[in-house]
């Protein structure tokens, strides 16, 4: 069926999966998603409300026949919203699903496996177009092996990844492999420092993280286990990793988070890829990004388990304004949490600060997004507060308001570096000056200069600039996120991460050996499609305006 170009047209699937009929409706009409499900829905059932997420499609031309054109389908039973977003075909040739279901946990499972044979099938013609697209590339002596990898991700399944390398990229694998560089990309990036996503679930709602009602979750069995994430840490350690955060979503709400950090500490102190100091001073093993709220109950585990650092999430030290901005209540509890961290670090290492005469910074630091008309008035609040009620011990960084999906990035409210640096200085008479930053560090760091009329000096200030001076040539950083997909580059679109789930749990060979190498050339050549700056796009702007990313709670920061 054929959309005529003066019409609006949904694709829609119902919750066991199966594609129904389309719906083509005058542009004229203005059907609301309430008018479009009673048409939709079968005479004997009710209309009930649409879970509708829109996910991003290929073009296809107004005269494919729907059946046949290469669009994704897919769906999810978390969301819930009364309408559902339709676009004008003849426009913009995409189109959102929707799913005609009310949301039941129990569903899942059994959907599960229904949904996997579904977008087998539905996939079926979008391969086909792709893989005529090939034959013409191949022809025309296009890179095929850049092409064969392009359908493997678009389609979530890399089980077959590495056969796309050529002669010439395999050759170079296994130059990569034998000196356990597979981590170095074309640009010359070698990446060190892994950070992996535990859970996407989260006890806040944070506006620059997710919209109010949250965003649709993955299924308990689509995760990463401990094991699956071992074997992972295993890998890239072997191949240079020598520091490990956890991220989340919320990381604390991960079962068993005590036992998972031993075997990670464990696995790089055992590597060979750190030095004696390193080890001695357990300094920038394995980490934790965490919201606070659960810490104080957990965090004397966790550094008796191997935990080395803490990074804090806090954007606002006013309790009205924690309440507005997270959607919850609790800051009296990341503040004791914060306490607590620098009590427990001392405890255990005699002093929070690493490095010769603490030059190396704190163990704990406060990460605190910044926007404007909100909560840019108190950024000299949160350097005071670290000079006097921590007495320095703990590290602020400021970090700019990065656009992600769903989270209402706009330059209206962004505050760049250079107006932060201003407002501390000026506004808040604290004159700051400039101390050295870390190897690959992603952060910018000041001081408050000691003076006769104030302290200072004692605490480090931040700033993290991803927006306006972006420090993507120096990156080292690679990220796993709850649903076992590599994501090399903290804004690349979700069409260029790839599911290293999937590969360990369908391997091709049962030879370790072989299912190591197999999983190590997937990652080789995730790594060496890493671009150079922003995932691609040139600016925020371009990166809100591609939308083609994840919610931050999703990906894991």
């Amino acid at each position: 069926m054929a959309f005529p170009t003066n019409c609006i047209g949904a694709a829609v699937i119902h919750r066991s999966g199966r594609l129904s009929r389309p719906l083509i409706v005058p542009r004229t009409f203005g059907a609301t998603a309430t008018n479009l499900l009673s048409a939709l829905s079968p005479p004997t059932s009710p209309p009930r409300q649409f879970c509708a997420t829109k996910y991003s499609t290929l073009s296809a031309p107004s005269s494919m026949s729907l059946m046949s054109s290469p669009l994704f389908y897919t769906h999810s039973y978390r969301t819930t919203r009364s309408e559902c977003s339709l676009v004008n075909h003849a426009t913009t040739r995409q189109f959102s699903t929707a799913v005609a279901t009310e949301y039941s946990p129990e569903e899942d499972d059994d959907d599960d496996e229904q949904e996997e044979n579904n977008n087998e099938q539905l996939d079926m013609p979008r391969l086909q177009a792709l893989r005529e697209k090939l034959r013409v590339e191949k022809h025309q002596g296009g890179n095929t092996s850049s092409s064969i990898s392009s359908v493997q991700q678009q389609n979530g399944s890399f089980e077959n990844a590495s056969r796309s390398l050529t002669e010439e990229q395999a050759a170079e694998y296994n130059i990569a492999n034998e000196n356990n560089s597979i981590l170095t990309d074309t640009h010359g990036r070698h990446h060190n420092y892994l950070r992996i996503s535990l859970s996407e679930r989260c006890n806040l709602r944070c506006q620059y993280c997710m919209p109010p009602e949250g965003v649709p979750l993955s299924p308990t069995s689509k995760l990463l286990m401990d094991d699956e994430i071992m074997r992972l840490v295993r890998l890239f350690v072997k191949n240079g990793v020598d520091k490990v955060r956890l991220t989340g979503g919320e990381p604390l709400l991960r079962p068993n988070l005590s036992s998972l950090i031993r075997s990670i500490s464990n696995s790089l102190i055992t590597s060979g890829n750190l030095s004696s100091s390193s080890i001695a001073n357990q300094s920038g093993l394995v980490g934790i990004t965490t919201n606070g709220i659960s810490l104080s109950r957990q965090i004397d585990d966790l550094v008796d388990a191997g935990l080395t650092s803490v990074n804090i999430s806090l954007d606002t030290l006013r309790a009205d304004r924690f309440t507005e901005i997270t959607r919850r209540n609790g800051l009296d509890k990341v503040m004791r949490a914060i306490g607590d961290c620098v009590r427990v670090f001392r405890e255990k290492y005699g002093s929070v600060r690493v490095g010769l005469d603490g030059t190396g910074g704190s163990r704990v630091k406060i990460n605190c997004v910044v926007m404007k008309g909100f909560n840019d008035d108190e950024l000299s609040d949160f350097v005071r507060m670290s000079e006097d009620r921590f007495d320095g011990d703990v590290d602020i960084r400021f970090i700019e308001w990065m656009p992600f999906n769903d989270n209402g990035w706009n330059t209206s409210r962004f505050l760049s570096y250079v107006d932060m640096m201003d407002k501390i200085s000026n506004e808040g008479k604290m004159p700051m000056e400039r101390i050295g930053d870390g190897p690959n560090d992603t952060t910018k760091w000041w001081r408050v200069q000691p003076g006769l009329d104030n302290n200072g000096g004692k605490s480090r200030v931040g700033f993290i600039t991803s927006m306006s001076e972006h420090f993507c040539s120096s990156c080292n950083r690679l990220r796993i996120t709850a649903d076992g997909k590599i994501k090399v580059c903290l804004f690349g679109s979700n069409e260029k991460e790839v599911s290293l789930r999937d590969i360990m749990r369908n391997h091709q060979h049962d030879d370790p050996k072989l299912q190591e190498e197999e999983l190590g050339k997937v990652i080789y050549a995730a790594v060496q499609k890493k671009t150079l700056a922003l995932g691609g796009h040139e600016n925020a702007e371009g990166i809100a305006k591609a939308a083609d990313n994840r919610p931050m709670t999703l990906i894991g920061g």
